[in-house]
């Protein structure tokens, strides 16, 4: 089985989750976009984007730097935003989960 063969097979199991657990991803989906600073962040984040960028967005929607500290660390963990590099030259994705 070659990589491309690999990568389709995953897309597949990958949309089989999505199917199956498509009300628990909708609830999520509109907790988290009912939170202004959840949605900033995920908004912004649609390429990967310096942390700063993040942040000024955030902001913009009246969530202090601390908090949107803590936010982003929570969608990491949820698996809805990636993170890389380090220091000054973190960023971040958005992973399109929800």
């Amino acid at each position: 089985m070659n990589n491309d063969e690999i990568g389709r097979k995953l897309d597949a199991i990958a949309s089989i989750l999505k199917l199956v657990n498509h009300e628990q991803l909708d609830a999520a989906r509109q907790r988290i976009r009912g939170d202004k600073a959840y949605a900033a962040i995920l908004d912004s984040t649609k390429d990967w984007t310096g942390a700063a960028k993040v942040q000024a967005a955030a902001a913009k929607k009246g969530s202090a730097r601390s908090t949107t500290s803590k936010k982003i660390v929570e969608l990491i963990e949820l698996g809805l935003l990636e993170k890389q590099g380090g220091g000054k030259t973190i960023e971040y994705r958005s992973t399109g989960l929800i």
